[in-house]
């Protein structure tokens, strides 16, 4: 990915949110309201320009970014965010982790997903819900290494393959799902119920019991997006 992609998920989510109802319950994230979200990444591209990072990624951390805007305008929290975009994108790489607005992208692009659910405005376009696959599943291939699972291969049957574990392992698990049903159980917005449902050649348990790559976990409750 490149700054242009994080900017596109602000304008996806900008224009989504301009003709919705900003108070809008969020399912995907229980305690949010659709400006509470808004507020989150909005406060989190300002946090990281402005080198607020104590806390970093902690309930306490991104409760302060919603609480920064409380009572302001859905339209003034977006144009606080695009204000700092230019400048969080020019941001150098963090040790161990790269540039910080690739983690950015990821966090953005979950919580789109999250608000078109909630606005019922349709879905993440194909083109960035691969991109955001990219990173997710090179996080779960670890997750998967360190539980010591056997290969995994996921055939998205509309989009592409990926291979966890040694590539053309002919005893390799396989399991075929839709491309945007996996990007949303990586991102914990599926139950394991929802996942075990999957058309799998063997037992799931074993990946199940992985987990998913920090901080996600699976959800508790059924989320329809």
């Amino acid at each position: 990915m490149d700054v242009g992609d994080y900017d596109a998920v602000r304008e996806r989510i900008a224009s989504v949110v301009r003709f919705g109802d900003p108070d809008a319950p969020v399912p995907a994230c229980p305690a949010w309201r659709v400006r509470d979200v808004i507020a989150h990444l909005a406060g989190l591209c300002e946090d990281w320009t402005a080198h607020r990072l104590g806390g970093y990624a902690s309930d306490e951390w991104t409760a302060s970014q919603v609480a920064r805007f409380d009572g302001m305008r859905v339209a003034d929290v977006l144009q606080r965010w695009q204000d700092n975009v230019e400048a969080f994108t020019r941001l150098g790489d963090e040790p161990g982790m790269g540039p910080p607005v690739r983690w950015a992208f990821g966090d953005a692009i979950v919580h789109e997903a999250d608000v078109r659910g909630a606005l019922d405005a349709g879905r993440v376009p194909p083109d960035a819900v691969l991109l955001a696959l990219k990173g997710s599943i090179a996080r779960w291939r670890e997750t998967l290494a360190q539980a010591g699972t056997a290969t995994l291969l996921v055939r998205a049957p509309d989009a592409r393959e990926w291979w966890l574990g040694p590539h053309d392992d002919p005893t390799a698990t396989v399991v075929d799902v839709p491309a945007y049903e996996l990007f949303r159980a990586l991102a914990g917005r599926r139950t394991i119920e929802q996942v075990r449902s999957w058309s799998w050649s063997a037992n799931p348990d074993p990946y199940i019991v992985a987990g998913l790559p920090y901080p996600f976990h699976w959800a508790s409750t059924m989320i329809v997006d």
